[in-house]
């Protein structure tokens, strides 16, 4: 082997190397997250050392094979830092265009040409190199051509992922299992079929690979709409909660009036006494039924107070410490939205319990918000936390609309059972990031 056809295909395993991380950089790279193609081709560089050391020791016909095919998985882990599953699907995926690249222009020359399809595969000379950068030239235009079709990452489905591994498994072993029954007996009808025979494999491969994809947006698409059904459930309660506030505000208002007329008219009747008597009555309602928590934003104001009200004509004690923060990055309809589905959950919990109570605590601790709502619950708990209620327009709402919330803030949201109670927290990072 001379010095030139060492170097030439030591450039190829390098074009074969780099168009693998090119390839799995389409599907494992992280959104938003560009590629360092130095990077990419130190990693190429440092597996075509070790390839080209190891290829003399050639213990088994495939070994180098699968030792390639464990170096390129390796790389897409430390590269992308992905899940194994999804980077052996994706080199499995590569491997199989790959192969069958190369033993489609290797029998393709053989047919057109007249070549011993061996002496291109076994041969170490000028008509294996040719061949090489002939079959590396087509896989970068394929491997490009992939890369501009799929250019986001896509999640998949498990079981999708283990069907593609497989199939991608019994096409590579087909494709050496033919290459060697055919090898022997070469002529120009075996060379023209295993021709026509790879190419469709790297169609189907394509199509199934694209099937895969298209099912795994399907299935994120879908997932979309749940949670999209999920907030306008979510939005409707609080729209409802609401216009319970505007109500109670215009009986409020209606009972103003009314106390004016009656206090104008003792007012010309002269009579201190009856309107001192009316005052001091009117005095002890207002400290019975009003008391105003005061959290620092309007909204948050609005639902706890309401919740507030329904609590205590339950008898339910109500405890709150709340003060939310003035500058506070997460949006007032999302705090008001874990709030009241939360407390919801609560005074539904308490019914039925000996001295029921709800403690509610809200603050800032470094840069984290803290919500915090404990309520009386002797019962056992549900696995699912689902609901009691024997109207069930908001069931499975409530928990899903707090964690699809917190979620989005990239948060903390914990429900456990100690003792009589039952204790739910949230953590969310209060700085400013764009949240989706």
């Amino acid at each position: 082997m001379t010095v030139f056809t060492v170097i030439m295909k030591c450039l190829a395993m390098f074009i074969e190397i780099f168009m693998c991380c090119i390839f799995c950089n389409t599907f494992l790279a992280k959104e938003g997250l560009k590629v360092d193609k130095i990077v990419l081709c130190v990693w190429s560089i440092v597996g075509t050392l070790f390839v080209t050391v190891t290829d003399a020791i050639q213990i088994f016909p495939y070994v180098n094979s699968i030792l390639i095919f464990l170096i390129l998985v390796l790389i897409q882990l430390l590269n992308y830092r992905a899940r194994i599953g999804l980077s052996i699907l994706f080199t499995l995926i590569y491997s199989v265009i790959l192969k069958a690249v190369d033993f489609t222009i290797a029998y393709f020359s053989a047919f057109v040409v007249g070549f011993d399809v061996r002496y291109l595969l076994e041969n170490k000379g000028v008509g294996q190199t040719v061949w090489l950068f002939l079959s590396r030239a087509i896989l970068v235009l394929i491997v490009l051509t992939i890369n501009k079709i799929f250019e986001k990452n896509t999640k998949f489905i498990k079981k999708y992922v283990i069907i593609m591994c497989i199939y991608s498994i019994f096409i590579l072993i087909s494709i050496f299992v033919m290459v060697e029954l055919n090898i022997e007996k070469g002529n120009a009808e075996t060379e023209l079929f295993l021709t026509i025979f790879f190419v469709a494999i790297i169609v189907i491969e394509l199509i199934m690979f694209y099937f895969v994809i298209k099912t795994g947006e399907v299935y994120e698409q879908k997932q979309q709409v749940k949670l999209i059904k999920l907030k306008n459930a979510m939005l409707q309660k609080s729209l409802d909660e609401t216009e319970q506030t505007f109500r109670l505000w215009r009986n409020s208002v209606h009972d103003y009036k009314n106390n004016i007329i009656v206090l104008r008219q003792l007012c010309e009747d002269g009579n201190i006494d009856e309107i001192t008597k009316y005052l001091t009555r009117e005095s002890e309602l207002i400290n019975k039924k009003m008391f105003y928590i005061h959290t620092g934003n309007s909204s948050v104001d609005a639902i706890v107070n309401i919740k507030q009200n329904i609590a205590e004509k339950k008898g339910i004690v109500f405890m709150i410490n709340a003060s939310i923060p003035q500058k506070c990055y997460i949006r007032e309809m999302d705090i008001a939205g874990i709030l009241g589905n939360l407390i919801d959950n609560a005074i539904e919990a308490c019914e039925g319990e000996s001295e029921p109570y709800i403690d509610i605590t809200i603050r800032q601790e470094k840069s984290f918000v803290i919500i915090k709502i404990v309520n009386k619950f002797s019962r056992k708990i549900s696995k699912k936390l689902e609901t009691t209620k024997h109207k069930k327009i908001f069931h499975g709402v409530g928990i899903g609309s707090v964690k699809s919330i917190v979620e989005s803030y990239e948060g903390e949201f914990t429900i456990e059972k100690n003792g009589n109670e039952v204790i739910a927290k949230i953590l969310i990072p209060n700085y400013k990031k764009e949240y989706q």
